[in-house]
């Protein structure tokens, strides 16, 4: 989708109410009430003939007698009347549309589809983009837009939701209208018939105005496009998610997906992992989340100090952190000795802090003058349980008034007022006061965590991998002849031979088979001893093929059993894997260790089998043994499959097939490629190659040496929407080193391309500019992007002669100082 189609959709000028109505509790009357209400500067009108005015707005008979075209139309009629005024307003130029009604599926046309196909082939046909069917609407509080029939308003705010539950949102605004949490956005997808998650994440992970994402999901239709979308704006903002339909039965209940459609919720686990977003398991959880993601500062550390009033509560605040992976602070013998003369006696000066169940306001409030501005206090939960010395109110006036009068770093500050009538009123005034606020320590703690988890996991993901599975000889022509043969001879299940040759084209052991004799060569002694693994490769009708490791011989639900993951696999997530399966007890390890770099290993392997493999369905490798460092399938059983047209893979994998060998004007032979997560140690080196000057023409000034997280960025790229290319040789140790890269970030309606490029200093004057420039032009080119664009600064005449050697368009910016280069493909 557009994003220009989306803007329009969260941000109109003008809004139109398709069956606006005078009579209460009707869905036309709600959502002209709503709009009313709210703050909304553009005009709002209304649409029917029943009425000359609703609610003291002039009516309009019909869509054609509308005095403009509305950025956005709410239709608010009955079912049967959606497809008729879709094409009515596509004829106006309304471009967005909100469908209220629900049951279009289920009402046949004459012509034999339903409504809701109808509906979308006049949408489409008109380029009208639709929210919903069977939706609640959307707001946007920071424009006064309330384009819904829900029962309440939203609050600004700067955290988004998206959900396909009604019923969760109107439940969602309830809470956080009592809490006074806010959102930017609030949007109820409904059925998804047309517009899904993948765009709306895509908007909102580049919304300035947006700190955080969350989503109610019961099913997703497009992988692919959700996996690249939330990968992106996770790397820069948090998304959780909660997922209903974790069994089967649910599922079918509650999905508007059929049941071969749906996939397992083991694979979308693995997803949300792989995409760098945090699951929540209920809306408990997903309370907590929300109230730590609109008041929380950003994390510093992972350590949590704890100030309190009783030894219950802390103890099971601490045990719900530590529980949950989490870590209490260490108090300085510093902090600790400042604090000692506060405490009273039976109290505590250490993690956690106990001022004892008469504490005053007042001692609160020195206490935190001297725990806030510690070193040992990035993050603070500040506990009181109820006080007949004084108001709750009063001790969280006291906390509230330390955390403001503290100048300069401010800790990540959390509370817990435990209690209902006597906490009551402390908890407003925090909301008020932007702080987050827990009923319950476990919910203080467990929001914290979340916060610290999505941390952990976008570190994890951001880990460099070793390049060791590269060196390992693999002949993929191999396995495409054999899967070849068995095509033409009409045999989906390879025969063991077969099957065992196939895996051993990738480098992975396995038992010698003999098809005609049953002989299965040589004796095999297991070391029982040691533990025996089963890897299986399985279609997900959403995701695609997924990875499973288990251990050997369970036929029981592998869903239960087993850990998934989202091919394609490196060395770092393959090590992710096998530390998930061990911490979930779906792997054990015995009377020996598991060999986890050979294990990483074999995944890796089994990863580019699936990748280089379309007709792969299904693989099992059941047992797989250990024995001198070596893991040897025992039984390999492979089933083919057909070659699903379009994105078979959740993930682009490394588009191998773009490699090119060029030579440079000296003769030296280059090795034009995409770069892959593994070369950043030498993308390090190669930056720190570039002269100063070259470094300023790059980054537009003195930047210091890009760190970890920097260069994970540039190396560890979605294929499916950015791209970059390197040029490399191999030196005299046989170490391939970076020449120089073009990189390009396409938006997400791919209709400009930003590129970057930089050349080795040493290395200007061989053409290897332009080469890596005309990679770049080709490649966008066939990717159907429609401009190329980039900036260099004035003195930069190289790259300005190149790009209009190339037929860009240079022109000089004078208000930024740049040169704007553009190139229309």
């Amino acid at each position: 989708m557009s994003l220009k189609q989306i803007d329009q959709l969260l941000n109109p000028r003008s809004v139109a109410v398709i069956g606006a109505s005078n009579r209460p509790n009707r869905p036309g009357n709600a959502v002209m009430r709503n709009l009313l209400q709210g703050d909304f500067a553009g005009p709002i009108m209304p649409v029917t003939p029943k009425y000359q005015a609703v609610n003291g707005v002039l009516a309009y008979r019909s869509i054609a007698a509308l005095p403009e075209v509305p950025d956005l139309a709410i239709i608010c009629t009955r079912a049967v009347r959606v497809p008729a005024l879709i094409q009515q307003l596509g004829k106006k130029g309304t471009r967005s549309v909100i469908v209220i009604a629900a049951g279009l599926e289920e009402l046949q046309t004459a012509q034999g589809t339903n409504l809701q196909e109808q509906m979308l082939a006049i949408a489409r046909h008109w380029g009208v983009r639709i929210l919903g069917p069977n939706c609640l609407g959307l707001f946007v509080p920071g424009i006064g837009l309330n384009a819904s029939y829900a029962h309440t308003h939203a609050l600004p705010g700067k955290v988004a939701f998206i959900s396909q539950s009604s019923a969760v949102c109107v439940t969602i605004l309830d809470w956080a209208k009592r809490r006074r949490i806010g959102f930017s956005h609030f949007i109820a997808l409904g059925d998804g018939g047309d517009i899904d998650f993948h765009e709306l994440i895509d908007y909102l992970g580049r919304d300035p105005k947006t700190r955080a994402i969350l989503l109610y999901i019961d099913s997703i239709r497009d992988g692919r496009a959700f996996m690249s979308a939330a990968r992106a704006a996770s790397s820069s903002k948090p998304i959780l998610v909660i997922k209903a339909g974790a069994s089967a039965e649910v599922g079918s209940a509650i999905s508007r997906l059929p049941a071969g459609q749906r996939g397992s919720d083991q694979v979308y686990d693995a997803a949300f992992r792989r995409a760098g977003m945090l699951r929540v398991q209920d809306l408990r959880d997903l309370f907590a989340a929300v109230e730590t993601l609109a008041y929380g500062q950003e994390l510093r550390g992972e350590q949590l100090l704890i100030l309190t009033n009783g030894n219950g509560p802390a103890a099971m605040a601490a045990d719900a952190l530590i529980q949950r992976g989490g870590h209490l602070a260490s108090v300085s013998d510093d902090t600790r000795a400042a604090l000692q003369p506060l405490v009273p006696s039976g109290g505590r000066a250490s993690n956690p802090v106990n001022l004892l169940g008469d504490a005053s306001p007042a001692l609160y409030r020195q206490a935190l003058d001297l725990l806030l501005p510690s070193r040992e206090a990035d993050n603070i939960l500040v506990m009181h349980a109820p006080s007949a010395l004084h108001p709750g109110e009063v001790y969280a006036e006291a906390v509230i008034e330390a955390y403001r009068s503290l100048s300069g770093r401010k800790p990540n500050l959390l509370v817990n007022w435990m209690g209902e009538e006597a906490a009551y009123s402390a908890r407003q005034r925090f909301a008020e006061a932007g702080i987050a606020s827990f009923r319950t320590p476990e919910g203080a703690a467990a929001a914290f965590m979340h916060r610290v988890q999505y941390r952990r996991n976008q570190k994890l993901l951001s880990e460099m991998p070793d390049s060791e599975s590269e060196m390992i000889p693999h002949h993929p022509e191999a396995a495409r002849a054999l899967i070849r043969r068995a095509r033409e001879e009409s045999i989906d299940t390879l025969s063991p031979a077969h099957s065992a040759e196939l895996v051993n084209a990738y480098g992975i052991h396995s038992r010698p088979q003999n098809d005609e004799s049953g002989d299965t060569g040589p004796e095999w002694t297991e070391d029982r001893e040691s533990l025996s693994l089963r890897i299986q490769v399985r279609t997900d009708p959403v995701f695609g093929p997924v990875m499973v490791l288990g251990e050997a011989g369970s036929v029981a639900d592998w869903q239960r059993n087993a850990v998934v993951a989202l091919p394609p696999l490196n060395m770092a997530l393959a090590r992710y894997l096998v530390i998930q399966a061990l911490a979930e007890g779906k792997i054990r390890e015995r009377h020996q260790p598991l060999e986890r770099h050979a294990l990483c290993l074999l995944l890796s392997q089994v990863s580019q089998l699936v990748v280089d493999n379309p007709e792969l369905a299904e693989l099992d490798m059941n047992p797989v043994a250990h024995r001198q460092g070596i893991y040897t399938a025992l039984a390999v059983s492979i089933t083919l499959g057909p070659v699903q047209p379009g994105r078979r893979l959740a993930i682009r994998p490394y588009p191998k097939e773009l490699e090119q060998r060029l030579s440079l004007k000296d003769g030296r032979s280059v090795l034009l490629r995409p770069i892959r997560p593994e070369d950043e140690t030498r993308q390090q080196a190669f930056d720190r190659a570039l002269s100063r000057e070259d470094r300023y023409n790059r980054y537009f000034g003195e930047v210091s040496e890009l760190s970890h997280e920097q260069m994970a960025r540039v190396t560890q790229i979605d294929y499916d929407r950015d791209m970059a290319f390197i040029a490399t040789e191999r030196n005299e140790r046989g170490e391939e080193v970076t020449l120089g890269m073009v990189q390009a970030q396409m938006d997400p309606d791919n209709h400009e391309a930003e590129f970057g490029i930089a050349i080795r200093s040493d290395l200007k004057g061989q053409g290897l500019g332009r080469i890596l420039m005309a990679k770049m032009i080709d490649y966008c080119r066939a990717n159907g992007t429609r401009h190329l664009v980039g900036w260099t600064l004035p003195q930069n005449r190289g790259m300005a002669n190149l790009a209009r050697s190339l037929g860009f368009s240079v022109r000089f910016d004078a208000e930024e100082e740049v040169l704007d280069m553009r190139l229309a493909l």
